[in-house]
């Protein structure tokens, strides 16, 4: 018994330790797989160039919707917003956004921003990685 408390003991003392140093990095870099690999929030929130390309320069700085609703007369946004740094938006708005598909005011985007249900540990690394581009 003394031996599982030692154990349990060191354990903890590691987590406590590895923790601190390595979440921050490891948050971001997940964020930044989430949002540009996963959800592909870059497609829509970054301007592109004559041709079509994603504008490199400036990506999650907010841009006019690439494509239009397929369905006529259905409601679609016209811009999705800069979400680079989060401008405008506290941590709690966005994690309830990302957490439930809807503002803390109960306002859910309009399409074609998908209804995200991400755990809490995802919305925290999307936003971690979106504070990192400010």
């Amino acid at each position: 018994m003394r031996g599982l408390a030692l154990l349990t003991g060191i354990l903890c003392l590691i987590t406590v330790r590895a923790s601190p140093a390595a979440a921050p990095e490891g948050d971001v870099s997940r964020g930044g797989y989430l949002v540009n690999r996963v959800a592909m929030c870059v497609q829509c929130h970054s301007p592109r160039d004559a041709s079509g390309e994603l504008d490199g320069t400036r990506l999650l700085r907010g841009a006019p919707m690439p494509i239009r609703s397929p369905f006529p007369g259905q409601v679609w946004a016209f811009a999705a917003p800069a979400i680079a740094g989060l401008p405008g938006w506290p941590d709690a708005e966005a994690i309830q956004l990302l957490t439930t598909g809807r503002r803390l005011n109960g306002y859910a985007p309009k399409p074609a921003m998908p209804s995200f249900r991400l755990s809490r540990v995802d919305a925290e690394a999307v936003i971690a990685y979106l504070h990192s581009l400010r």
